[in-house]
């Protein structure tokens, strides 16, 4: 019997909407909060959310020639050149790419998800405007992050068993780290901000390893 895998990118676009709802309510001062990417205020974020629709590996490559080689730095450059910009200029460029498929190479809408989700908690939670994102969203990104070698999540929880508390996933083997998988994720993607969210006996080792980052 054939069965059609689900579309990702429907949950992309309806997590890029969720999040457009939040930023037509924000006030000037809103838009320049820190996010949880502490060197990106909220505007920031929505500017490198923009950006990776319009990367190709050819703006890449040039980018990262005149920032010394190092594509971190000019993606954070990008991000605050774009988040510079008057708020209607952001928010009209973040509606343009609502349903946007483009990424860059080596990526794909799964990738997307896990952007759109994580960037989101970067600024909702310093906000303070939580949302529930849909469980099985949460589980496919935690799954992703916890087997990306992009995110420090592999290292931080190498040897232990990973376990949302309120959500149907778990990975691993080892000494528990339990919480609720919007904890789990920040964790998994490098934002330590939650870890007094995490319990079980394997928490000193990850509180140990985040250190080192």
């Amino acid at each position: 019997m054939f069965i059609m895998k689900p579309d990702v990118w429907i949950d992309v676009f309806e997590e890029r909407a969720a999040l457009m709802e939040l930023l037509d309510t924000l006030t000037p001062e809103q838009w320049d909060i820190r996010s949880l990417c502490t060197e990106w205020r909220v505007r920031d974020v929505v500017g490198h959310m923009v950006s990776e629709t319009h990367m190709t590996v050819a703006r890449l490559a040039l980018g990262m020639i005149v920032s010394g080689l190092r594509a971190n730095r000019y993606i954070a450059k990008d991000a605050k050149r774009r988040g510079d910009a008057p708020v209607m200029e952001i928010l009209r460029d973040y509606r343009d790419m609502l349903t946007s498929r483009s990424h860059l190479p080596g990526l794909s809408s799964l990738s997307m998800l896990e952007d759109i989700v994580v960037h989101q908690l970067d600024i909702r939670r310093p906000l303070d405007r939580k949302r529930s994102v849909p469980e099985q969203r949460m589980i496919a990104v935690a799954s992703d992050l916890r087997a990306s070698r992009f995110f420090p999540g592999v290292k931080l929880f190498q040897d232990l068993r990973v376990t949302a508390t309120d959500a149907e996933w778990s990975a691993g083997d080892g000494p528990e780290v339990a919480g609720h998988i919007e904890a789990l994720v920040l964790t998994l993607s490098g934002r330590f901000v939650a870890l007094d969210e995490l319990h079980g006996d394997g928490v000193p080792t990850v509180r140990k390893r985040a250190a080192q980052y």
